[in-house]
């Protein structure tokens, strides 16, 4: 029986709604801004850090909203407390792992030359802090709720795909952005996408972002999605950009769009997730392992 136009229509009814919500939040967020009371409010890195702040605020009270309306809660949209920090700590890991392969290959392919940088022990807690709260952000405004729903929806394959391509979009205005980057930004999603859907537990996800970021941009000195921080090492970039990053970053080489691929391909294969899969389906099947 074919499904009407609605339901399909449904799940981005419902995100746009939440990006709403979205919205509405960050207005009191930027009033804030504005009164400019806050300490060192007036630093660039601070008006950062209380942004990603303000945002994980914003979006933990656009969930709230779109929780009552549709009578769901946190437990719903992947975010559970049970395992919650054992699968930050382990994605955390991942993170690292595959940042560090990343540059790995970079270095023994000649693309990259590491020069010692400098940075003081406070600073290093800091920006631990801060891309904590930049994973925390992103993941709760897409590996939550939007997902859910379009999972609920579509076959996990495009609730993937749709999922991956609104989180490379928002990376539009980024410096140094380029196709290539778009893609591997696409292909991060998707790995956190599912992550998040295999682990039922969005700390996983987190903790990855979380590893990757901190791992390339602080530890290994590379530009995080073509943004500068202070950093332990100083990565040179050698040779052209597809295969360098260039002024991107280690996510705009072709090496990372292979790591990626290699590492979501065998998620898929690993937990048997077929690309015709339902979440309906996924759902049943777990139900009826839990009761044999």
């Amino acid at each position: 029986m074919q499904r009407p136009v609605l339901y399909y229509l449904a799940p981005i009814i419902k995100i746009i709604l939440f990006l709403i919500f979205i919205v509405l939040w960050v207005i009191p967020v930027a009033m804030v801004f504005g009164f400019n009371f806050l300490p060192l409010a007036g630093s660039g890195f601070a008006v950062e850090f209380y942004w990603e702040l303000g945002m994980v605020l914003a979006i933990l009270g656009s969930l709230q909203m779109v929780f009552f309306i549709f009578k769901i809660d946190f437990w719903t949209v992947f975010v559970r407390k049970i395992g919650a920090f054992s699968g930050f700590l382990k994605g955390t890991l991942i993170g690292f792992l595959l940042i560090a392969l990343c540059g790995g290959i970079l270095w023994a392919n000649g693309n990259v030359r590491f020069a010692i940088g400098g940075i003081s022990s406070i600073t290093l807690a800091v920006y631990l802090f801060y891309f904590i709260l930049v994973a925390i952000f992103e993941e709760l405004m897409f590996r939550t709720y939007p997902l859910f729903v379009l999972a609920e929806s579509y076959r996990i394959a495009v609730a993937v795909i749709i999922n991956s391509i609104g989180f490379g979009l928002v990376h539009l205005a980024n410096p140094g952005y380029t196709p290539l980057a778009f893609l591997n930004i696409m292909l991060a999603g998707a790995l956190f996408a599912v992550f998040t859907l295999i682990k039922r537990n969005v700390s996983w996800a987190i903790g990855i972002h979380f590893g990757w970021n901190f791992a390339q941009g602080v530890l290994l000195g590379y530009k995080v999605s073509g943004l500068d921080t202070e950093r332990a090492l100083i990565a040179q970039p050698i040779g052209k950009a597809y295969l360098s990053g260039g002024e991107f970053g280690i996510e705009g080489s072709v090496f990372c769009t292979l790591i990626l691929s290699i590492l979501i391909s065998w998620m898929l294969y690993r937990y048997r997730i077929a690309p015709v899969v339902t979440w309906a389906f996924v759902e049943a099947h777990e139900e009826k392992e839990r009761i044999e």
